[in-house]
């Protein structure tokens, strides 16, 4: 995010007196050789802080303009002098994980692509484990763009054991939790794993109907994974007018479709169910009961689509670095002889 001038100036002062002890100071060589060779945990917490970070500084920010036009000039300059520290640390860190991208062919590849930064970069790195992506279906699950997979809550995963079971409560027998997966469309094998995965102190806790319901009450994705794929959709919307870009350019492409068959009709079911969940006084309701999506739904669909394929191209890239070759073909390839041709990851391999 573009820093305003009082954040830019404060960064600036805080280059030119480096050696004080007040004042944020700038990575050595050393710092970065150290950073480039970190692992997941540290990137992970080096994201989150990051997005943490630059949260607050927007809001100091929000602040600081707020306050222009009221009489009382000093709260202003204390919250610029906050936003610019801020800032000071979000470039520290930027560069940080720039470090740790680079040492990685896939986060290189990431960087290649117009609209992805260090931190989007850094952050696929360290949320997704690559062996335990055999397919990209896995990404998308895990970053809860799979449309299939629901978050029940624990009323609904309570309603589901009870249809499944005919019990609330008691130790879990042989079978029950295929039972219940059968209800929910859960894989069983993930479920049970989820289950006997160990506490803070080591212990698995114990197989009951109460564990079961917390388990599949809890999110069936990683909201830091997904939120990130949010943002990277989010930049590939803004850069989609420069000639370089690759994903911009599907998001539109993909947007034009959607809203060719948005107009067709094609999606008159689906908006007749969203009519149902939103009031009846929004602009949305207006499109949905006239057997349309309005056009943020239709700007939804097409960016989580760009995103999608640059996933499956981030697999592509990953997988390859991991196995030495690439993926296997979709499922879809292999099967059906309809389906023959395959959108082939842009700037890979990178030049050496």
């Amino acid at each position: 995010m573009p820093l305003d001038d009082r954040a830019q100036k404060a960064v600036d002062v805080m280059d030119e007196h480096e050696h004080d002890p007040m004042v944020v100071s700038r990575l050595t060589k050393a710092m970065k050789a150290q950073a480039a060779a970190m692992g997941r945990d540290e990137a992970r917490y080096l994201v989150d802080t990051y997005y943490q970070m630059q949260d607050d500084r927007k809001r100091a920010a929000n602040q600081v303009r707020a306050s222009e036009q009221g009489a009382d000039a000093s709260p202003l300059e204390l919250v610029g002098w906050l936003a610019g520290h801020t800032a000071a640390i979000e470039h520290r860190i930027e560069s940080l994980l720039k470090a740790w991208s680079d040492a990685h062919p896939v986060g290189a590849w990431a960087m290649s692509i117009k609209g992805v930064g260090p931190i989007i970069s850094a952050g696929l790195l360290a949320y997704i484990d690559i062996r335990k992506a055999p397919t990209v279906g896995h990404i998308w699950r895990f970053a809860g763009l799979d449309p299939t997979i629901e978050w029940l809550g624990r009323k609904r995963a309570m309603a589901a054991i009870e249809q499944a079971l005919g019990r609330k409560s008691g130790e879990l027998l042989p079978g029950d939790i295929e039972a219940v997966c059968a209800v929910t469309g859960r894989k069983a094998a993930n479920v049970r794993a989820m289950m006997q995965y160990p506490d803070a102190g080591g212990n698995i806790p114990p197989q009951t109907v109460a564990q079961l319901v917390a388990t599949l009450a809890r999110k069936p994705w990683n909201g830091s994974l997904k939120t990130l794929c949010w943002k990277a959709g989010e930049c590939f919307v803004k850069v989609s007018g420069y000639d370089d870009d690759v994903y911009g350019h599907y998001y539109l492409e993909r947007k034009a479709i959607e809203t060719e068959a948005n107009e067709a009709g094609e999606y008159a079911a689906q908006a007749a169910q969203c009519a149902e969940r939103v009031g009846r006084n929004t602009d949305a309701y207006k499109a949905y009961s006239q057997g349309k999506l309005p056009p943020a739904h239709i700007h939804s669909r097409a960016k989580r689509w760009a995103v999608k394929l640059f996933l499956a191209h981030w697999h592509w890239v990953a997988y390859e670095c991991e196995h030495g070759a690439p993926p296997p073909k979709p499922y879809i390839i292999e099967t059906d002889p309809r389906h023959t041709h395959i959108v082939k990851p842009p700037n890979w391999p990178m030049p050496h």
